[in-house]
């Protein structure tokens, strides 16, 4: 369970590519507009992005304007980091639907008692996805890191802080 909570948590910063790249457009080009970001979502999405349980994904903060400028990130550093964004985030997007395929597998054979070696296997592959998606994910923003400063690498750590207040054993205390 506490791994399934600390991998949601995960999810939701690698899900923001799938979902949350388009939400993010439409966020931008709503406060382009002067706009809230929910304008124009139908009710049902608008209580979804206030939603403690599914907060609203996070602009880009090498493309938003304001975060830019909090950020001093450079036009140099916004392409470079837009171009891991684009080269890294498909690949992360089709792990985790991967993923789901097979944790829903997982799920089926375990309440279905199926054989026992073919629950491992599954297991086995389950581990494996989950393993190349956190280590691409983790690929990424290392390489996003890279092109920051010292600086800037520490305000962006500080916007993800509350999203992620002490992911790693929090619940094992």
């Amino acid at each position: 369970m506490v791994r399934q909570i600390a991998f949601g948590i995960a999810l939701l910063l690698v899900s923001a590519p799938g979902r949350g790249a388009e939400l993010c457009e439409r966020d931008q080009a709503a406060q382009q507009r002067g706009g809230h970001p929910t304008a124009g979502a139908k009710p049902d999405q608008a209580a979804a992005a206030a939603d403690k349980d599914h907060p609203a994904p996070r602009p880009k903060w090498w493309i938003d304007p304001k975060l830019r400028a909090e950020f001093a990130v450079t036009d140099q550093q916004s392409a470079a980091v837009e171009k891991i964004w684009n080269a890294t985030a498909p690949g992360l997007r089709d792990l985790r639907t991967k993923l789901e395929k097979l944790e829903d597998t997982l799920s089926q054979m375990t309440d279905s008692s199926a054989d026992e070696a073919a629950v491992i296997a599954q297991i086995t592959l389950v581990e494996t996805t989950r393993a190349e998606l956190n280590k691409g994910r983790t690929l990424m923003i290392y390489r996003m890191n890279k092109l920051l400063t010292a600086d800037q690498r520490a305000k962006v750590k500080k916007m993800y802080e509350p999203r992620e207040p002490n992911r790693r054993g929090s619940s094992l205390r």
